[in-house]
């Protein structure tokens, strides 16, 4: 009889057992699943962000102000042109193709021509490759809503570390595109965000009427950025390095500026982990410069010295990416 007793522990131990392992494997191969699941909807909104043409209104909140705008995207043969048009408040219109970007600003009469990048020209997070964003991101799906008349699925898109925001987006069910985003700071408290009232696919009689070119008259300033009138955009001095890098930032692009005949040279390098982005900027310490943190809404600044010289990082990040960035510059012959 007792050992009968103890087979039956021994059996109903193993079931136990046997019940927990499949459970683990079954709860592992579910989560797996699901971020698979939710990349592949991210994956999906980047390229539908690009390739297809629409056109809409949305709202942009932030530091607790709202910002309407309107945007035409058109991808075709020619490749990709964009007009971001703001509705309320100082009146600008921004334009980007393959090549330029072009702001023009009524008020003061001039039009801005640079280098096209899609990063600064458009409040609306695109990511690039998101099987990169993923080492240091946790993607989970989180059910589903309705924006702006559209069925949506929503994404949360978590931190590993704390060196970066996390976020929500809302894409929409059919065509893949996002419909609304919030960028969520360490608290999980909303920083900023961009909700579509109105979008729609664009047929081709639409993008005929669609034009990069805007209507300006000849008492507009011209100033082509890129070109040197207005700055003079040079190779970055290799000295300047950072010496350590918070996990998945890698420098996206280096160089040095002189503003103006009076003024010294800025240098500035750009960091990116393909969701977030963080400029550090090098110059000789004036009674601008800034020593110490400061923020505004999402923005994070840090300023440090380094002898004649302040370094200072800004970006969309927590206040200790940005000084972590500030406080590993170095200058290494």
């Amino acid at each position: 009889m007792h050992k009968n007793n103890q087979l039956l522990r021994s059996k109903s131990l193993v079931n136990i057992i046997t019940l927990i392992i499949l459970s683990l494997m079954f709860g592992s191969a579910t989560a797996a699943d699901n971020e698979e699941q939710a990349m592949q909807w991210i994956q999906k909104m980047s390229m539908a962000m690009r390739d297809l043409s629409y056109k809409g209104n949305f709202v942009y909140v932030q530091n607790n102000q709202i910002e309407s705008m309107s945007i035409v995207h058109v991808k075709d043969s020619r490749g990709m042109r964009e007009r971001l048009i703001s509705l309320n408040g100082e009146a600008r219109e921004i334009l980007r193709d393959n090549n330029n970007l072009t702001c023009v600003w009524p008020s003061s009469r001039q039009v801005v021509v640079d280098q096209s990048n899609q990063s600064t020209s458009s409040p609306i997070w695109i990511p690039d490759d998101v099987k990169r964003i993923s080492r240091f991101y946790e993607f989970s799906m989180s059910g589903t809503d309705r924006i702006a008349d559209h069925n949506a699925v929503i994404i949360s898109i978590k931190p590993k570390d704390e060196y970066r925001y996390g976020m929500k987006a809302w894409v929409d069910e059919k065509n893949g595109l996002l419909l609304q985003s919030v960028l969520l700071d360490e608290q999980g408290e909303i920083k900023e965000q961009i909700m579509f009232t109105s979008l729609s696919l664009m047929h081709d009689d639409d993008q005929v009427l669609f034009s990069v070119v805007p209507q300006i008259d000849s008492g507009y300033a011209l100033i082509r950025s890129h070109t040197g009138q207005e700055s003079t955009q040079l190779k970055a001095d290799a000295e300047w390095k950072l010496a350590n890098l918070p996990g998945g930032f890698w420098i996206e692009s280096s160089f040095k500026k002189k503003m103006s005949e009076n003024s010294g040279y800025t240098q500035q390098m750009v960091l990116t982990d393909g969701m977030a982005s963080v400029s550090v900027f090098i110059e000789r310490t004036s009674e601008q410069s800034l020593t110490g943190e400061s923020s505004m809404g999402a923005v994070n600044a840090y300023g440090a010295r380094i002898q004649e010289f302040t370094v200072t990082a800004i970006g969309e990040v927590p206040a200790i990416t940005v000084k972590s960035l500030a406080e590993s510059t170095v200058y290494q012959q």
